[in-house]
């Protein structure tokens, strides 16, 4: 009732002052100045710096993608965890409209425009998910200023408090892809190891790094994904770490793949193990093999001699009998190896670098026992002719329309001749 007197003792003051000056304002345009001031200046006359926010973060829920969103502030109250501004819009963005949805009233309530149930999300809604005009909306509405600006501040009210929840309702927040990308390489010479592993690769379907000294195998490894990201090729990493450093072993890989999956927009793994307290069960490998069908993925899992337990044994087999679908191709890297790695799949990488410490390498990778004899040329002549015979696999080859065949065997034709004159001469 105060506040309603000093308006009425200004609006006489102002209409007088006014008239004095030879300038004449209807009461009514006062009035509606007066609540339109009151409107905008609401959350901070009442001290709701939450409402505050409120405001600023619908201002920017249109924006697609929500950058805008996920920098502002009630998106960094909300959300501390998440450090991607864009992921962060995202989250904040679908919370807001779950919530704004939850204002729509029920089944029973009367037509929109008669009954004020709807108000409360006819404004929010029509305002900053529509985009319409304030004074578009209170006219559709058939609401004077006040009443608007009341509904309004209700709507906001409600929408705040139902925050939280659709929040906390939205699905967990995407992995960071961290949790499986490859760590950068040394930079470390293994330049002629790593064609032929890929060779391996390309045929088998499975590498197998060994090395006696762990973080050289790491390293290869490492290497070899860099090799294959840079072909452009997917490459899932997970390296396993010593009993001390992790009590579940096959957990962590398990995540990984998850995490991966989850990026590709295959949740369901993620979401799971993503829930506090989660530990493996039978089932979600299960949910693992179904989801990397047709994934053609690289996964790289160094560390294997420290994958122990049931849990690793269960995540290796899945990812093996991928491999065998041809669903991915598989690299594994440690100084010990599961039991089913055949000597195919594994060239037993020498600690010697340099071309005296390769020679024997290549040619053991060739299926062929080093000889004292051996000299550089023939090692080279020997690699790049694995690297050839792996490139022209013969069911590759039949695969070929005919003209691409024809090109392949005329662009041998000179190796044939090479051969033919090494022979004779």
């Amino acid at each position: 009732r105060a506040r309603a007197s000093s308006a009425g003792v200004l609006g006489r003051r102002l209409h007088a002052a006014l008239s004095a000056g030879g300038t004449g304002a209807p009461r009514s345009t006062f009035y509606r100045l007066l609540n339109r001031l009151r409107d905008d200046e609401s959350a901070p006359s009442t001290g709701s710096a939450s409402l505050r926010l409120l405001r600023d973060a619908l201002g920017a829920l249109a924006e697609d993608p929500p950058l805008a969103l996920g920098r502002g502030e009630l998106a960094a109250l909300l959300l501390p965890g998440e450090s991607d501004p864009l992921l962060r819009g995202r989250r904040l963005q679908d919370a807001l409209r779950a919530a704004i949805e939850q204002l729509r009233p029920s089944d029973e309530a009367g037509p929109v425009l008669n009954d004020p149930r709807w108000r409360h999300y006819l404004i929010v809604a029509g305002e900053y998910e529509v985009g319409e005009a304030r004074a578009d909306l209170q006219e559709a509405l058939a609401l004077s200023t006040s009443t608007y600006s009341r509904a309004k501040r209700e709507a906001l009210e409600r929408l705040l408090a139902l925050l939280p929840a659709a929040l906390d309702a939205q699905p967990p927040p995407l992995p960071p892809a961290a949790l499986y990308a490859p760590p950068p390489p040394s930079g470390a010479d293994y330049e002629d190891e790593l064609e032929l592993c890929a060779a391996i690769l390309r045929r088998e379907g499975l590498a197998a790094i060994w090395r006696a000294d762990e973080e050289e195998a790491v390293d290869v490894a490492a290497s070899l994904a860099a090799q294959l990201q840079a072909r452009g090729q997917t490459v899932v990493w997970h390296q396993a770490r010593p009993a001390e450093a992790e009590a579940s072993p096959g957990h962590r890989l398990l995540v990984a793949l998850a995490a991966a999956l989850a990026r590709e927009g295959e949740r369901e793994l993620w979401d799971v193990l993503a829930a506090p307290g989660a530990t493996p069960e039978v089932w979600h490998f299960d949910i693992l093999a179904a989801a990397l069908s047709g994934r053609h993925w690289t996964v790289v899992v160094a560390g294997t001699q420290h994958l122990e337990g049931i849990d690793a044994d269960q995540a290796l087999d899945v990812l093996a009998s991928a491999r065998e679908q041809r669903d991915i191709r598989l690299v594994l890297a440690g100084s010990s190896l599961p039991p089913w790695v055949g000597d195919e799949h594994r060239p037993q990488l020498p600690a010697a670098r340099g071309a005296a410490g390769r020679q024997p390498h290549l040619a053991r990778l060739a299926d062929r026992a080093p000889r004292p004899e051996d000299e550089t040329l023939l090692a080279v002549v020997r690699s790049r002719a694995d690297e050839l015979i792996a490139a022209l696999d013969p069911e590759v080859v039949r695969a070929l329309p005919p003209w691409q065949h024809d090109e392949l065997l005329a662009a041998l034709d000179p190796l044939a001749e090479l051969i033919e004159r090494l022979r004779r001469s």
